[in-house]
């Protein structure tokens, strides 16, 4: 009954996850909406952005710029005014009720432009890899570097970090309309000395004793790869479960066409049987998604449980060294060999 459970669960639960996060963003987005009416922008901002995660709409964002351009974020609104416009266009070439979507996100965006100043990025020998630069605390991607970006008018605060270099902060001021341009180059720390201890030479009379070392290895039996086995096993599990539903669906798919068969005479159903015969169709494409899991879920676990079955070295090479000692006997101790 588990193993049942587990292969409906793998077929039916993308889509039904799927319509769930679509229903969850669409009732935050209706409550987005009535936060925006109220004049309550910046709740109605996290409904809105909560649901475009969920389900990204055009319609969406552009709710989400007008509740920045409301919150005096000009810069962050023309973005999003621009990208909603963007999303709206590929939509409207296959649904034409997002062509007005695009319009008003165009119109609204292009209201903005005056209002704006701009920053330019320049790195004149480059950045190490991994740095990392914000501005005003939002990151900057390296694909805007040397292209004026849209900001809010007023201060302007850049950091540039990397590590193993010394941390850049510049500051300058940009005017509506302006575009100013910061330079940021990361030079390294500076490296820091240790100081050596001095070596101390001694000198011997006594030439030194070169003692014989035996060394043996002991080498460990391979082990068998127990855990790709035990997934192949698991796996098939689920696909024998996967294929038990796809017979399941089979049987009652054929029951109804059998029932429809004698209710219809043997000939062609009228209109009102359509309910019973898109019910037998459902049986039937489930049955059939369900033999195509089953069956690669089979295949899978079968090539795993047959890779399962080789051997991996483990073999760890350790030295035993016996060192003669000066009465004689022997002294050993142990060391690994890599």
């Amino acid at each position: 009954m588990r193993l049942r459970a587990a292969a409906c669960a793998v077929l039916f639960s993308s889509l039904a996850f799927g319509q769930a996060q679509e229903g969850v963003a669409q009732a935050r987005f209706n409550k987005g909406r009535d936060l925006f009416i109220k004049d309550a922008f910046a709740s109605a901002l996290v409904e809105f952005r909560a649901a475009s995660e969920l389900y990204e709409s055009p319609n969406t964002r552009l709710y989400i710029a007008r509740c920045e351009r409301a919150l005096g974020h000009i810069a962050t609104a023309y973005v999003e005014f621009r990208r909603a416009a963007n999303e709206a266009a590929d939509r409207a070439r296959t649904d034409p009720r997002y062509a007005s979507t695009h319009d008003a996100a165009k119109q609204e965006g292009a209201a903005l432009e005056s209002k704006l100043a701009h920053v330019t990025i320049v790195t004149p020998e480059g950045l190490p890899d991994g740095a990392a630069i914000t501005i005003n605390g939002a990151p900057f991607g390296s694909a805007s570097m040397g292209v004026a970006a849209p900001i809010d008018a007023g201060p302007i605060d850049v950091v540039a970090s990397a590590v193993g270099y010394v941390t850049v902060h510049k500051n300058a001021r940009a005017a509506v309309g302006e575009t100013v341009e910061i330079k940021v180059q990361l030079e390294k720390e500076p490296t820091q000395t240790e100081p050596v201890a001095p070596v101390i030479v001694t000198t011997s009379t006594v030439p030194p004793v070169t003692r014989p070392e035996r060394r043996v290895e002991i080498v460990q039996a391979p082990q068998a790869s127990h855990g790709l086995r035990d997934a192949g096993f698991v796996l098939g599990g689920i696909g024998i479960a996967g294929m038990g539903v796809c017979a399941t669906f089979f049987a009652l798919a054929q029951t109804r066409f059998d029932q429809l068969k004698t209710q219809c005479g043997g000939g062609p159903c009228d209109a009102s049987y359509t309910s019973q015969i898109n019910e037998g169709q459902t049986f039937q494409t489930i049955g059939n998604v369900a033999l195509a899991a089953g069956g690669t879920a089979i295949v899978t676990g079968a090539i795993m449980i047959i890779a399962g079955l080789s051997t991996r070295s483990t073999a760890t090479n350790v030295q035993a060294a016996f060192t003669p000692l000066a009465g004689g006997g022997w002294l050993a101790g142990v060391g690994r060999a890599f």
